[in-house]
């Protein structure tokens, strides 16, 4: 995909930000659960895969990257090839980015060079319950093979930036974790929270037609809470935490 392609698909979810309550109201509180996820220490905050600049609302001072250049970014950066001195940042942060990666273990690998100890790494990304799956598989626009092999070393997904596999950080974080640890004992799992139960996918997200009215965000909000038990069978996100030893 080129920048200017890229560009425009980034000012339709701009567009759709600004739109619909629903989605904000969602992102956002989403994105209240990473930044108390932060690690407290010295180095920077650098978010990968930026897209619309939205993650600034909540974690001021983050330093926006993306793979082109775009309004919403501060720096060109290649996540499977970070220009950041080993053990030099804070925080490595994610939204819908590791499952766009051709080679995410590769990331996972410049996660571990270039975070300090006790740095972590706070991603925002697809999961795979046996809802979200179908859906995922039949209705999303984005591929999803749960049956891929995650640590391969062959790409999950083209060199366009917005291609993807959505059933990676399900496999990685999730179904593999085992098979993780014992590749990256120095990145720790402290954390994996399954979200985006029923309000997400009402929502339209970016792309499609929202199912309900703005005016029911704030009941749908409160009926995700009171759903949390449910979130193993019907989520549609996860946010996962590692932290470097």
């Amino acid at each position: 995909m080129t920048a200017p392609a890229l560009i425009e698909d980034l000012r339709v979810q701009r567009r759709a930000w600004e739109e619909r309550p629903l989605v904000r109201a969602l992102y956002r509180s989403w994105y209240a659960r990473m930044a108390r996820l932060l690690a407290d220490i010295d180095g920077a905050t650098v978010e990968i895969g930026a897209g619309i600049g939205t993650l600034r609302e909540s974690i001021p001072g983050v330093v926006a990257t993306d793979v082109e250049p775009t309004p919403w970014s501060d720096r060109v950066v290649d996540a499977q090839d970070l220009p950041y001195d080993d053990r030099s940042l804070a925080n490595l942060v994610g939204v819908d980015v590791l499952h766009h990666l051709p080679r995410p273990l590769r990331f996972l690998e410049e996660a571990r060079r270039t975070l300090r100890p006790g740095g972590r790494l706070v991603l925002l990304e697809p999961y795979g319950s046996p809802v979200a799956t179908l859906s995922y598989r039949f209705l999303h626009h984005e591929d999803w093979d749960a049956g891929a092999d995650p640590f391969a070393d062959v790409s999950q997904s083209t060199d366009r930036p917005l291609d993807a596999n959505g059933a990676i950080p399900t496999l990685l974080f999730f179904r593999h974790a085992g098979e993780l640890r014992r590749r990256f004992p120095e990145l720790d799992i402290v954390h994996r929270e399954r979200l985006a139960l029923v309000a997400y996918p009402l929502s339209g997200g970016f792309t499609r037609r929202p199912l309900v009215p703005a005016r029911a965000t704030g009941r749908l909000l409160a009926l995700e809470r009171r759903l949390c038990p449910l979130a193993p069978v019907l989520a549609f996100r996860c946010l996962v935490a590692l932290e470097r030893s």
